[in-house]
């Protein structure tokens, strides 16, 4: 369970495909805090640490991708030299400064457009007929793993507005229109919106 709170900008040095797909990550994330077993949130998908080392001042580990996960994600475009929200898993007695994160992504979905209001980064992003439900003003949503406060919402698209202190901390003053991003709606949401759908049976 994570946050969406973004520790770090990693970059992926080097990438191995067989069965599955294995991403060679450097970070400047505590090597304490990068235990092999351990869960790691990546552009929003909660990936498990297989290995980890140190290369001059950064470090860095490896997370494996099934084809499933491949299939849902904008991880199957990211090649070599691309960057990558992280956050590693929440333990008890931390902050939520976000809201809850699980790291399971429901949709890739394109960034339609953005623009610089003052400071900040303004976008709009595309909303699946199937999670149109699950998306209201002023509720949370994880994009790219990073927890976001939802301003509008229309019938097809949805906006969002990324602070200063936001854009220094992800990769999201690098993103482009067209380009995937990692949706994962809100929990809360979800179960709500289950609940309706049953009792009206």
């Amino acid at each position: 369970m994570f946050t969406g709170i973004i520790e770090d900008i990693g970059e992926i040095f080097k990438v191995r495909n067989s069965a599955d797909k294995k991403f060679f990550i450097s970070t400047n994330i505590n090597y304490k805090n990068l235990k092999i077993g351990s869960s790691i949130c990546c552009n929003g998908v909660c990936l498990t640490i297989i290995k980890r080392g140190k290369k001059k001042k950064n470090n860095w580990f490896v997370i494996t991708a099934s084809k499933e996960t491949m299939s849902k994600t904008n991880l199957s475009v990211l090649k070599i030299g691309s960057l990558i929200n992280l956050e590693t898993s929440l333990k008890v007695g931390d902050e939520i400064s976000g809201h809850m994160v699980f790291g399971h992504i429901d949709k890739s979905v394109k960034l339609i457009s953005r623009k610089y209001v003052g400071s900040s980064l303004f976008l709009k992003i595309e909303i699946p007929f199937e999670l149109r439900n699950f998306i209201t003003k002023k509720g949370s949503v994880s994009v790219n793993g990073t927890s976001l406060t939802i301003n509008n919402v229309s019938r097809s698209s949805f906006e969002v507005n990324i602070i200063p202190h936001t854009l220094k901390t992800t990769t999201f003053d690098k993103v482009r229109i067209n380009e995937l991003l990692n949706l994962e709606v809100d929990m809360i949401a979800r179960y709500v919106s289950n609940y309706i759908d049953i009792n009206k049976l």
